[in-house]
């Protein structure tokens, strides 16, 4: 499995986590609360447990993607010093295409305070109007739950 599928096992993990939890909310077993300012979510029951496994097992997955990849990278790479001096410098060094630059975005909620990073203005927008969902989700959550 390489990174890529790690990760996206992971966000499908982290993903089907959150929504059991939507469901414990739902059904009564989960509860939502706030400490000061840092919203807690707490239960029992088959809906809570399952979830918080599975948002903890994604999040592994998805760190851990990465280190995958680098170990994946070095693989089968064993220079012999004996022929450098019968190869030219583009042997050496063989010239590899340029990728495409990455792109992230964040939010940290710092009790109703946003801050928002980002590589570029759309992933700060896209960061952004994600956190305004789950922010508002939350807030009708405390509302009406």
């Amino acid at each position: 499995m390489y990174a890529g599928k790690l990760a996206i096992l992971g966000y499908i993990l982290f993903g089907i986590g959150i929504l059991l939890i939507i469901i414990g909310i739902s059904t009564g077993s989960s509860h939502v609360a706030l400490f000061l300012i840092f919203p807690v979510i707490y239960g029992k029951g088959p809906f809570s447990l399952l979830g918080f496994l599975l948002i903890f097992l994604g999040l592994f997955l998805i760190f851990l993607s990465p280190l995958h990849s680098w170990n994946r990278e070095f693989e089968g790479y064993h220079p012999s010093p004996s022929n450098y001096e019968d190869l030219s410098q583009s042997e050496i060094f063989p010239q590899t295409e340029v990728q495409s630059e990455k792109k992230y975005g964040g939010v940290i909620l710092i009790g109703p305070i946003p801050i928002v990073i980002g590589s570029d203005k759309n992933m700060v927008i896209i960061a952004l109007t994600l956190s305004l969902i789950f922010l508002s989700i939350f807030v009708l959550f405390l509302l009406y739950g």
